[in-house]
């Protein structure tokens, strides 16, 4: 709060009337002096009023009989010389009023010192040159100026660290940025901010501050006992350490040599995690409650940022690590990335040159088909017309010779393709729903005859008509005969072949095929699936190629599933296919008949014209014997595609028979044509070729062909084709 107190005293301050002109210096000098000496006794004689007697403790009485010094500090009495020598030296020259203004310090009755505003202007009083002066107690206000100040300066220094915090600039230039305003705010001789290494016991100075010196950064480390109780500062307790009780150490002297005998040490916590303290002191005594406080608000507030910073700090070490990890593992991936374009390349050029080898060794199987097959075809046609012809018995025998030594070569051709086929990944498979019951059936019957001869029981355990599994059904019937025709081959006379079936575990089917024959030594197991590798049965008379086992486990593979061997020496040997079961389909479609070559009768009273478009002369050769079985059929032949393409036009055939293989015009190109003409797109064409391949099968079937024989020709399935255009003829 603040108190006027009007101190009015009239010093009757005589000044003496001016010497005569005619003085001289020396006594003018020495009135003068004598007016000065005179003014300032006076000067100090008072008068007062009542509210200074009230606000001031002394009585009008004691006033009166002090003088004005008695109520100043000693500090202040020299400044009150030195201002009244002014005055005087004014009011020597001027005769205008004089003023003054002015804060001074003055002392109570009890003591105290009080701040005071002092006014004061010149009179005349009683005719005399005299003074008034009007005293203000400023105390309250000043202390109020000095407590916002100083709470201005708090804020200051807060708002300092959290400006720090926003630029993001390191714990140390956060602390120095606060610690020295904090230590004069403080009043104390020495400011420090320490980071704890709790796992280390020991402090290490993120920045001091003392009178003179300034300390940044890290690097002084000491003992963390010198923050007193740890577990208390944990808890926020702040710890008051008398430095003069301290153990002899270089710390201790180094404090007691700054004048510092007694400190503070306030905890800076963050997430509840003590990381240091805001340690400061000076001379021994106790810390004031607001001291205390102060230093409280800027060590959490310290504690916020300093934290905040040393994240910041982390998350920035490990982007830059991160970015670095990131360039580095960039520069790998560029490499790995040149190195793996470089292998693609390289790839790319080994399947570019796989794929040329591939096709190199499919146009080489389809020529090889094609160049091994002619001749078959001629051999074995025309042996097969022999055989129909009526021969005496040795001639008879040697048909029969020709047309089994034919057919092994054909078995061999078609094993060879078919290996070839499935090492290069070409082979074609058409899987779906397969009956058991239907294929063994006919598997069995197609191997009866070869067996009849040694006297092999050909036997087979009941199957489920219903169970199907998922295997191509040509090859699946390929795998079966020629485990059956081995287990003939290889018995005993008057042996036995049983074939039967289980399920397996993971809803499949296992097809067993056992023998009673002289069994499979253990250590020539792994040889019985090798090429070519008759496992030293060459000399035994039985006719093979080695090449079944080996096509027929690829086979099995192909479609999905697995073949095993069991075989006991003198017991003989079980072979197993593994083949995964499915549903029956739902509608199940017959194939079409085959028709029957017919004897000569009504067919040869019908008449059909039959158009052979054929490059070789033996092949049109055996054609035109097979057709002549048939008196009323008409052949007309063409050796070039484009010959074969007239004459269908003009004469419009009853039957088209096709090679592939044309000098001019490829058969495939041949038939598209033919099926494009209105003249010709109802005539039907039979595909006669040795490339036997099911996709070129399949494919030509698809294009219009009505069906395919592949070379060597069977000569009654040639003839049935013909006898079924015959009785289409015959029904229009």
């Amino acid at each position: 709060m603040m108190s006027r107190a009007g101190l009015q005293a009239v010093a009757a301050q005589l000044i003496a009337k001016r010497a005569p002109r005619d003085l001289t210096e020396q006594k003018r000098a020495a009135e003068s002096a004598r007016e000065r000496q005179a003014s300032f006794r006076l000067l100090f004689s008072l008068e007062v009023n009542t509210t200074a007697v009230a606000h001031y403790g002394y009585s009008r009485e004691e006033f009166l009989r002090m003088r004005l010094t008695d109520i100043l500090p000693a500090a202040e009495v020299p400044r009150l010389e030195e201002v009244v020598q002014e005055l005087q030296q004014l009011s020597s020259d001027t005769e205008q009023t004089l003023r003054h203004r002015g804060m001074w310090q003055h002392r109570l009755k009890d003591g105290r010192i009080i701040d005071v505003e002092v006014i004061s202007h010149s009179i005349v009083f009683v005719g005399r040159r005299a003074a008034l002066v009007v005293a203000m107690d400023v105390t309250a206000l000043k202390r109020t100026q000095e407590a916002l100040a100083k709470h201005a300066e708090r804020l200051r220094i807060l708002h300092e660290i959290d400006r720090a915090l926003i630029a993001e600039e390191a714990p140390a230039a956060i602390a120095e940025a606060a610690l020295r305003p904090l230590r004069e705010l403080l009043g104390v001789p020495r400011a420090i901010v320490n980071i704890f290494d709790l796992a280390a016991g020991e402090v290490e100075w993120l920045a001091a501050a003392g009178r003179r010196r300034s300390h940044l950064g890290p690097g002084v480390r000491y003992s963390i006992d010198l923050m007193g109780d740890v577990e208390a500062l944990q808890r926020g307790e702040p710890q008051v350490i008398d430095g003069d009780s301290l153990p002899p150490s270089p710390e201790a002297e180094a404090l007691l040599a700054s004048g510092v005998h007694m400190y503070m040490v306030v905890p800076m916590i963050a997430g509840g995690e003590l990381i240091g303290a805001l340690s400061f002191g000076g001379a021994a005594g106790p810390f004031p409650p607001e001291q205390v406080s102060i230093a409280q608000e800027a060590a959490t507030q310290l504690a916020i940022a300093i934290a905040q910073a040393r994240l910041h700090e982390r998350v920035k070490r490990q982007a830059e690590e991160l970015e670095q990890r990131v360039e580095e593992r960039t520069r790998e991936l560029s490499a790995a990335n040149e190195q793996l374009g470089q292998e693609i390349g390289e790839r790319r050029r080994a399947e570019a040159e796989a794929d040329r080898a591939n096709r190199a060794k499919s146009e080489f199987l389809s020529r090889m088909s094609h160049e091994l097959r002619t001749p078959l075809n001629g051999i074995l046609g025309f042996a097969q017309l022999l055989e129909m012809d009526t021969l005496p018995g040795e001639q008879k025998d040697s048909v029969g010779q020709i047309l089994r030594a034919g057919h092994h070569l054909l078995g061999l051709i078609n094993e060879v393709l078919d290996i070839s086929r499935i090492e290069a990944g070409r082979l074609q498979l058409s899987l779906e729903p397969v009956p058991i019951y239907e294929t063994l059936r006919q598997a069995i019957a197609l191997i009866q005859p070869s067996s009849a001869e040694p006297r092999i029981a050909v036997r087979a355990a009941v199957v489920d008509e219903h169970l199907h599994v998922l295997a191509d059904r040509q090859r699946l019937q390929q795998v079966l005969l020629n485990l059956l025709s081995n287990a003939t081959k290889y018995n005993r006379p008057g042996g036995a072949v049983t074939v039967s079936c289980e399920g397996v575990a993971g809803n499949r089917l296992c097809i067993h095929v056992s023998d009673t024959g002289h069994g499979i030594a253990a250590d020539k197991l792994e040889r019985l699936f090798t090429p070519f590798d008759r496992l030293g049965v060459e000399a035994s008379g039985v006719e093979g190629t080695g090449l079944g086992l080996a096509v027929s486990k690829r086979l099995v593979e192909a479609m999905g599933g697995t073949m095993n061997v069991q075989s006991q020496v003198e017991v003989g040997s079980t072979f197993s296919v593994e083949l995964p079961v499915v549903a029956e389909p739902v509608a199940a479609h017959d194939a079409p008949p085959v028709l029957a070559p017919g004897p000569d009768g009504e067919q040869g009273r019908l008449r059909l014209k039959v158009l052979y478009i054929e490059d070789n002369l033996s092949n049109l050769r055996l054609v035109e014997r097979v057709l002549g079985r048939r008196p009323g059929v008409t052949l007309l032949s063409a050796m070039q595609g484009r010959v074969g393409l007239d004459l269908a036009r003009d004469h419009r055939p009853d039957l088209i028979l096709l090679d592939r293989h044309l000098p001019d015009v490829p058969g495939d190109e041949v038939l598209r044509l033919l099926r494009g003409h209105p003249r010709t797109r109802d005539i039907p064409v039979v595909i006669l070729s040795a490339d036997a391949s099911p996709g070129q099968v399949q494919r030509l079937l698809d294009a219009g062909a009505r069906a395919y024989l592949t070379k060597p020709l069977d000569v009654r399935r040639l003839l049935a084709v013909v006898d079924e255009s015959v009785q289409r003829e015959g029904g229009g």
